[in-house]
């Protein structure tokens, strides 16, 4: 049965160095979460609290109604896989996946049974009887996280586990990894630094920097309705592009001032008592190649071109600065063109340019 898990006050700190600050986290029984966040914001070493293999400096972690903040990791009931697959190399997959079970002291059938479960559940059945040197590094994935599965744990984390791998190999295991989710109905946290891999696996994203969640929601909500600016420029490829002007009341109407004009906002847009400076966040597809539509544009002219088979994404230069947009596949337009990139200000997210808070 999946269980949930509950991070309450958490912090870690090694030293004078405070890692993860005052860290709460309320995960469902049977949810898939993604910590994502750049490098050295404290995702791994959360993960690691969690499995039980790093100490807390305060704060209380349970699972299910269980206190674990001191217990062994072997009394936890999770799995873990690594980034590295960790396999032993001497021996077989078949041995790889119950050599934990048989120091356990389980019975010889039930570990067969968990075995065959498992082998069937990931696809490894051919390759049983073959050593980690034998197979491709999406299969000794696999194994790793076979091993984690085998034990028929409450709780699965994984610690960036498709990082070694290559881009069609990724593809492959990710695929793999939400299949898996979707059949066992399993709690899973799982730490990556790869916008990718959390849009596409996540129930909800945890958006992490400096040791603090800046965003929780779903995958949807975190690229449509960004929280802050860290996070509009953290997902999203390319990353929004940010606008800075002015939110301007005037006869009962809200306003858009910044260098490229002045622009009548729909209600529900954007609204402002008093002048306020603000910053506005455009995704490569809210800007277009059409002033036919109506919408606020300006000059510019493409220096590059990034064909990414089914868009092409445009770097275009302006008095302003430079603009992402996104075109379709086949855009046929070419480095040096002048364009005129039209504004959907009305969908645009807006961003106080002091707090840097979405408003």
């Amino acid at each position: 049965m999946p269980v949930p898990v509950s991070l309450r006050s958490v912090a870690i700190g090694y030293g004078s160095t405070a890692v993860v600050k005052d860290f709460d986290l309320e995960i469902a029984a049977g949810e898939f979460l993604v910590l994502l966040g750049p490098s050295g914001c404290g995702k791994s070493t959360l993960l690691n609290a969690i499995a039980g293999l790093s100490d807390l400096s305060d704060g209380e972690i349970w699972i299910g109604e269980r206190n674990v903040t001191w217990a062994d990791p072997k009394d936890r009931g999770i799995g873990m896989v690594f980034q590295s697959y960790a396999l032993y190399p001497n021996m077989n997959v078949e041995k790889n996946l119950s050599f934990g079970l048989q120091v356990a002291g389980m019975a010889k059938d039930q570990i067969a049974r968990r075995v065959k479960r498992t082998a069937a559940i990931l696809q490894l059945e051919p390759y049983l009887q073959r050593r980690p040197a034998a197979l491709s590094g999406g299969q000794r994935q696999r194994v790793a996280i076979g091993r984690a599965l085998v034990r028929d744990v409450d709780i699965f984390l994984f610690d960036e586990p498709l990082s070694n791998l290559d881009a069609k190999l990724r593809t492959e295991l990710r695929v793999e990894i939400k299949k898996l989710h979707q059949e066992l109905g399993s709690t899973m946290i799982y730490v990556t630094h790869d916008q990718v891999e959390a849009m596409t696996l996540a129930d909800r994203i945890a958006i992490m920097r400096d040791g603090m969640i800046q965003q929780l929601a779903s995958p949807r909500e975190i690229y449509h309705r960004p929280a802050n600016l860290f996070v509009a420029g953290f997902i999203g490829s390319p990353a929004m592009n940010l606008i800075s002007g002015a939110l301007v009341p005037k006869a009962g109407k809200t306003f858009f001032r910044s260098e490229l004009g002045t622009v009548e906002l729909p209600q529900a847009a954007a609204q402002a008592a008093e002048e306020h400076a603000v910053i506005a966040g455009l995704r490569p597809e809210q800007i277009v190649l059409d002033t036919a539509s109506g919408l606020p544009g300006f000059a510019a002219k493409v220096s590059v071109i990034e064909a990414m088979g089914p868009d092409t994404i445009l770097w275009c230069e302006a008095e302003s600065g430079v603009f992402s947009v996104r075109m379709p596949g086949d855009f046929a337009g070419a480095v040096g063109d002048s364009v005129t990139l039209g504004l959907d200000l009305a969908t645009a997210s807006y961003f106080d340019s002091a707090t840097g808070k979405r408003l």
